[in-house]
């Protein structure tokens, strides 16, 4: 099974260097959604710039997740 880097987005990249397997482009997107989730809920600053990089064992980004800021009673989705 092929391995999927999540690299942290915003202006400056922090690069995902161990990465996940994962069967499919399918399941590395649903990992970078639940990766995304963690971040905004370790870190809820407000960027409209940040987003996780999905990243495949080629090197080229097969997509991207936005992450939000943190989840409450107001912005239940974070958004």
């Amino acid at each position: 099974m092929p391995r999927y880097f999540f690299d942290v987005a915003n202006g400056h990249r922090l690069f995902d260097s161990v990465g996940f397997v994962c069967e499919d482009d399918f399941a590395a997107l649903i990992r970078g959604s639940v990766i995304a989730i963690g971040v905004s809920l370790d870190k809820p600053e407000e960027d409209p710039e940040r987003r996780i990089a999905i990243i495949d064992d080629q090197g080229r980004e097969i997509g991207h997740v936005p992450v939000y800021a943190k989840p409450s009673a107001k912005r239940p989705t974070g958004k």
